[in-house]
């Protein structure tokens, strides 16, 4: 192993949530995302300061690139936490996840907050302006290494990135999606890229029973057009995850036959619109913004916060639908690429301990020469 590749989860290990993890190539010091996490109500963030007892680091000013693969709060809750600790750095991401992560952490975080002050607000905006945006397929030169962007699906403007440093090819994958939807085609990749250390996601890497339910999002908008369309009441549907909101509005928008009116918050739709600048489409002519008043005709109402109008006035129904790969899909990227070593981070817990992990169930596979590591948080590896 080459002592000048060090790899260090300062969240999001072994535990979903708060994932943002140090990459140490020679001299360059990086970190991949700057997640928050939720836990029995409770928030958690990334332990950044676990770099200065490591011996790469004095100073977080040392850091010098922070990448972010997408915009879900798991890895962007901490950014401008980070972005103000590290101030000599340059943040990189896509300008779909840009547009995203300003909503999400200005727009909603910050100026939606009653405890914002305006110096909060103007350097929270500093800070998200000088994001750099990066393309897909696009490779950018730091002398020492190299890194080259690839769509990674799961949501617009999600991606991966892959390392090269000396003779060394490493592939961090964020969250990621080998088959399309809606909104987004699944992920890709170029073929006999000879990788030699994958860190992904291993959400369901313990969890060998479960398969994700492809008809999930069709049932739950088919319920709530036809509760609308026949049942003649209104809908009001809660998201938690903005880009599962979005994903549900153009699910609705593509099946919603009968034209029935589609209200968002304002400041989605804003959002939303930003995005179609960068040729992502989701909005169609049903689709309005919530007013002041209450519409009279039946409708449903897609909202973030979903405060504005008593419960009584609508059905209530919350979405909830994965984006991620179940046990199967991860099987397969692993065999698509077939690295030397698998570092799995982001792992949901075992569901039960007779449960095989993706290590065991490749291991049956003759051809498979991956070797697994499922890294703890604050852990040192050397890669």
């Amino acid at each position: 192993m080459n002592h000048d590749i060090v790899f260090i989860p300062l969240g999001g290990g072994q535990r979903v949530g708060a994932s943002s993890y140090y990459l140490k190539l020679g001299e360059s010091n990086i970190i991949l995302d700057a997640g928050t996490g939720v836990e029995e109500g409770v928030e958690f963030e990334p332990d950044f300061h676990c770099l200065l007892s490591s011996p790469f680091i004095q100073s977080m000013n040392q850091v010098g690139q922070i990448f972010v693969s997408h915009a879900h709060m798991d890895h962007i809750g901490c950014l401008l936490k980070l972005m103000s600790q590290t101030k000599h750095s340059t943040v990189y991401m896509t300008e779909i996840t840009k547009v995203l992560t300003q909503y999400q952490l200005y727009d909603r975080g910050i100026v939606g907050s009653k405890k914002c002050n305006e110096d909060t607000r103007l350097a929270a905006q500093s800070l998200l302006e000088n994001i750099a945006s990066v393309g897909f397929m696009k490779t950018l030169d730091f002398g020492k290494y190299k890194v080259t962007f690839y769509p990674a699906g799961h949501i617009p403007g999600a991606m991966m990135m892959l390392f090269e440093y000396g003779k060394r090819k490493i592939l961090y994958t964020g969250d990621y999606s080998l088959n399309s939807t809606l909104m987004t085609p699944g992920c890709m990749l170029p073929e006999n890229l000879n990788i030699d250390t994958v860190i992904m996601c291993g959400l369901h890497a313990k969890h060998p029973d479960y398969t994700k339910n492809a008809g999930s999002l069709y049932k739950q908008v088919n319920y709530i057009l036809r509760n609308v369309e026949i049942g003649g009441k209104s809908v009001r549907c809660k998201v938690n995850q903005l880009s599962k909101g979005i994903e549900f509005l153009k699910a609705l928008n593509t099946w919603n036959t009968a034209s029935i009116p589609v209200y968002l918050d304002e400041s989605v739709m804003s959002m939303i619109e930003n995005m179609e600048k960068l040729s992502v489409p989701v909005l169609v002519a049903t689709n309005r913004v919530m007013g002041a008043e209450l519409p009279k005709e039946p409708h449903i109402y897609l909202t973030a916060d979903g405060q504005k109008y008593g419960i009584g006035n609508y059905q209530e129904v919350k979405v909830d639908f994965s984006l991620h790969e179940d046990f199967s899909d991860m099987k397969e990227f692993i065999k698509r690429i077939n690295p030397r070593q698998a570092v799995l981070v982001h792992c949901g817990k075992e569901q039960s301990v007779f449960d095989k992990t993706i290590e065991q169930e490749m291991m049956k596979d003759v051809d498979c020469r991956t070797q697994f590591i499922f890294a703890e948080e604050k852990e040192i590896y050397m890669l």
